[in-house]
């Protein structure tokens, strides 16, 4: 199997689920099964992050840009659609070592964003700016 099918079979898994959800207003047991197949402990640990945590997506008046903000002890900010996360998982168990497809963060975005259990909120295009900004100096941070 080439590198690049399992991550599509997964992600494809996720537009999956979210029709289902939308049609019937929950996971059936072979979603939930089929997400787990494929994302394993971060999908049970992402899970248990819509239960435990605040999901906030911040969008712009436009509606053109979002991101999410996964609030625990640490804040974790999740861009739409783009597999990424600052947390040390992400960068050590699928960046480096490339053991799973993604970290909880990301996958509770994913859930949330499906099921609806995120609170919305309004941003100016600066503060979208600002947070922008916090990544890179995340980023930076990181490199030193």
């Amino acid at each position: 199997m080439e590198e690049t099918v399992l991550p599509r079979l997964a992600f494809d898994i996720l537009k999956e689920a979210e029709e289902t959800y939308k049609e019937t207003g929950t996971f059936s047991s072979k979603i939930l099964e089929n997400l787990y197949s494929f994302f394993g402990e971060s999908f049970v640990l992402a899970t248990e992050l819509l239960e435990k945590c605040k999901i906030i997506e911040y969008g712009v008046d436009s509606g053109i840009r979002n991101i999410f903000k996964v609030i625990m002890k640490e804040q974790y900010t999740i861009y739409e659609d783009i597999n990424f996360c600052q947390c040390k998982t992400f960068r050590l168990q699928v960046l480096e070592s490339r053991h799973t497809l993604t970290c909880k963060h990301v996958l509770a975005v994913k859930l949330a964003r499906i099921s609806g259990q995120l609170t919305k909120e309004t941003i100016s295009d600066s503060q979208f700016v600002d947070f922008l900004n916090e990544q890179l100096r995340y980023i930076e941070e990181d490199d030193d």
